[in-house]
Formats: C-alpha cells, structure tokens, sequence
C-alpha cells in the first residue's frame, strides 16, 4: 500500500511538472506570435499578418468600429495607416487548453491620413489553437488618457 501511495505521489508530481512545463512553452510560443504580429504589422508585411489572422479574425477599434480580416487587411495595405513603431509592455498571457488571452498596453508611433500621431492603447487577444497552429481570432484595442 504504501508502494502505491509513493508511486501515486510521484506521478501527480510529474503531471504538475510536465502540465507546467507545456503552459511554459505554450506562453512562449504566443509571445512569440504576438512579436511576429507587431513587427509585421511595422513592415506592412500582410502576408505574415494574413497567416497570423483567422478567417474569423474580428477587431474592435478604440474609435469604437469594428473590423473583420478583410477590412483590417485592406486598411493597413491602403497607406491610409501606417505604423511606424509599436511597443508593448504589461503583457499577462492566460493560457485555457486550446485557447489564450493576452493583455497588455501598446504605445504606436502611427501616421493617420498623413498626420502623424502617438497612440496609447490598452489591448486584449484572444488566439486559438486549431489543428495547423494559433490564430488570432479577436482585438479589443482602448484608448488610454494621454501621458504627461
């Protein structure tokens, strides 16, 4: 009996380990994505983005509009947006089974319609895990009050 109970123990305790150990590289692999998506969103690299982003991809601007793949795609290939430099910080990623939640704050150097602009936004993602890899599914992007 007491054979079992050590063995039971020693198994729950690799469990925890390994389960550990998975969300880790899980967290790693979705910072990962989520630099891939701010450098391409600098390039203007649609391919990238277009690989990154789900079908179903759906953004809800801080303006208060909301676009699909496609529209977010074709704004950012227009020129009309061009993102000249983003920085994120306060990243806190949630990782549950085949699905993560990210959030954290962007600070972007943008031109806007040829009037250059810096943005502070706070921002949430959701990135779900299909059977090719992580796609990004939905933005939640939140003006913050202007930095002194």
């Amino acid at each position: 009996m007491r054979r079992f109970v050590v063995s039971a123990f020693v198994v729950g305790v690799l469990a925890a380990f390994s389960s550990g150990v998975s969300m880790a590289r899980v967290e790693d692999d979705i910072e990962a994505l989520e630099q891939k998506r701010s450098d391409a969103i600098v390039a203007a690299d649609m391919a990238t983005l277009d690989t990154l982003y789900a079908d179903e991809f759906y953004y809800n601007r801080a303006g208060g509009d909301s676009l699909t793949k496609s529209q977010n795609l074709a704004l950012l290939s227009s020129g009309e947006v061009k993102v000249r430099r983003a920085v994120r910080e306060g990243v806190k990623i949630r990782v549950y089974g085949d699905t993560a939640v990210v959030t954290g704050i962007q600070h972007i150097d943008v031109t806007l319609k040829g009037e250059d602009r810096t943005v502070h936004l706070r921002y949430l993602h959701v990135w779900v895990k299909k059977g090719y890899g992580w796609k990004l599914v939905a933005r939640q992007a939140t003006n913050l009050p202007a930095q002194n």
